[in-house]
């Protein structure tokens, strides 16, 4: 297995081991991703969750599965209204 994070998954300084932390205890998940038509390669996951155990707040990840067991962390940050909606919707 291996882990890879895109530069655009550290826009909003979210540590590391925070959004590991929040896809490990995630409250909803979903491939339910929006994506851009020109970059649609390989499946996506949102995992919704607590960035640590001593917070009700909430962050979304989002994860793009790019071989057998490998990831890649394209998108962390507080959860907004989009991801928080759905979740919602389905729960």
């Amino acid at each position: 297995m291996s882990i890879e994070w895109a530069e655009s998954a550290d826009k909003w300084d979210i540590p590391h081991e925070d959004a590991l932390y929040a896809m490990r205890n995630a409250v909803y998940t979903s491939d339910k991703v929006k994506v851009n038509r020109e970059d649609s390669n390989g499946p996506r996951r949102v995992f919704i969750g607590p960035p640590h155990s001593q917070t009700e707040r909430l962050i979304e990840v989002l994860i793009q599965v790019v071989g057998q067991g490998s990831f890649v962390f394209y998108h962390v940050m507080p959860l907004g209204s989009y991801y928080r909606h759905q979740m919602e919707e389905d729960q």
